[in-house]
């Protein structure tokens, strides 16, 4: 039988992370769209909950900005098993393995006409699951860059978000991916995982390396996930001639840029890549939403085409789980993807 109340993380202030429980229906008194979900896992974002954990999420400093508010409920990424449904949640029957966009927290109750629920094939892990979530924002910059066969690319940041969008755009055709970190583990995973090129700027002149990669031509896409404002810099000089430049880790600050030299000079495309962008509904003209981004990445896993093995470095108990939000936000060298365990 599943508990009367579930548990999950809240953050009450910036840099605090609690537990908090709340009440949780029994399956007779599920809405007719709601589902019951037992958690096995959720993976924790390094980008957003980080920044909102630590405080450095942009929205603290824009004026009435009503994004984020504390106390704050972290998660996003979750993969488990449905326990039970109510009559109108069709296509989902319990014992499914399923992935979807909720909380940080052992048990879930999600309205299938408002929460996306995907189910997960057999031979795809309850990890891939969640991992899925992250590779569709990545989906949604590459997509947006446009990524043609023969492309020269570059990814500035080899977190999650840039591991994928460096695979993303090598499926898109691109001839020529570099990846751009101050941490060699991490370069040595992009390596694994077919980038052509591996750059660390605490050693390396970036853009000496980059013109070394591209025949001095620079690339054709050069994608910034760190959220680090000043790599926008770095991006907009790596670009060719009518290069374009995705921003796709949310930028955590201001930073002055040269229009003239960097963007007008040389015709380059600036591409903002907020994963809001993506489509709200199928159309014909346009297909590719989030979830349907989420089915594909799901896929190509499958398939054993877009890499995963090494891209988990930590796997968390929930008894630990609060723990790690201050690990992340100390230090980030030592973690890469963080899954909290709640089985």
């Amino acid at each position: 039988m599943p508990p009367t109340e579930a548990t999950r993380i809240v953050f009450p202030q910036i840099r605090r992370a609690e537990w908090e429980r709340v009440p949780l229906p029994s399956p007779e008194q599920l809405g007719p769209t709601e589902v019951l979900v037992r958690a096995a896992c959720t993976l924790v974002s390094a980008g957003t909950e980080l920044a909102i954990y630590s405080g450095a999420h942009i929205g603290y400093t824009i004026p009435g900005a009503r994004y984020p508010r504390l106390p704050f409920h972290p998660g996003y990424a979750f993969a488990g098993t449905i326990e039970a449904t109510g009559s109108a949640a069709t296509g989902l029957r319990p014992g499914d393995r399923v992935r979807g966009s909720l909380l940080h927290q052992d048990w879930a109750v999600a309205d299938t006409s408002r929460h996306r629920l995907g189910r997960l094939p057999d031979d795809v892990s309850f990890e891939q699951g969640c991992l899925a979530r992250l590779a569709s924002i990545s989906m949604q910059g590459v997509r947006l860059a446009q990524v043609r066969l023969g492309d020269r690319v570059a990814v500035f940041g080899q977190g999650l978000i840039g591991q994928f969008a460096r695979q993303l755009a090598a499926l898109d055709g691109a001839a020529v991916t570099v990846a751009v970190d101050l941490f060699d583990v991490r370069l040595e995973l992009a390596r694994r995982h077919g980038a052509t090129h591996a750059i660390n700027p605490a050693r390396d002149d970036v853009a000496a390396s980059i013109a070394a990669a591209t025949d001095g031509q620079g690339v054709d896409v050069a994608i910034e996930a760190t959220g680090h404002p000043p790599v926008i810099n770095d991006a907009l000089r790596a670009a060719a001639t009518l290069g374009r430049v995705v921003l796709l880790g949310s930028p955590r600050g201001r930073v002055e840029i040269d229009p003239y030299s960097d963007i007008h000079r040389k015709g380059v495309s600036l591409i903002g890549a907020h994963a809001g962008t993506a489509a709200g509904a199928p159309n014909a003209y346009h297909r590719w939403t989030t979830g349907e981004h989420e089915r594909i990445a799901v896929e190509l896993m499958r398939q054993g085409r877009l890499h995963t093995d090494g891209i988990i470095s930590h796997r968390i108990p929930a008894s630990q789980a609060l723990g790690i939000f201050d690990a992340l936000v100390d230090r980030p060298q030592d973690h890469l993807g963080v899954v909290i365990n709640w089985s």
